[in-house]
């Protein structure tokens, strides 16, 4: 499996389908029921907040010039993905 965390919001599909919102989700509960059991770590951060333009990202239909790869997209709407690691921050 690919575990490039990038989602296009709103497309919904399976969590085994790259790109989905659900796949971003799917990664962010796996990886941080992953950080839990790491003695020591005392912080983490998602790797992007928002989505960006970046004009190397050609993907037609899905990355159209834009990271993909954040919890929230370029036009200001939260993924599933924002609120797995939302409430993975209050319980902490």
């Amino acid at each position: 499996m690919n575990l490039e965390g990038g989602a296009l919001q709103g497309f919904y599909a399976d969590k085994r389908t790259r790109w989905s919102e659900e796949f971003q989700e799917y990664l962010y509960k796996e990886s941080l029921a992953m950080f839990d059991k790491i003695d020591g770590l005392v912080g983490m951060t998602p790797w992007i907040l928002v989505d960006f333009q970046s004009p190397l990202r050609q993907l037609p239909g899905v990355q159209d010039g834009w990271n993909r790869k954040g919890l929230i997209s370029e036009k200001g709407y939260k993924k599933k993905a924002f609120f797995v690691l939302r409430d993975y921050y209050n319980k902490k």
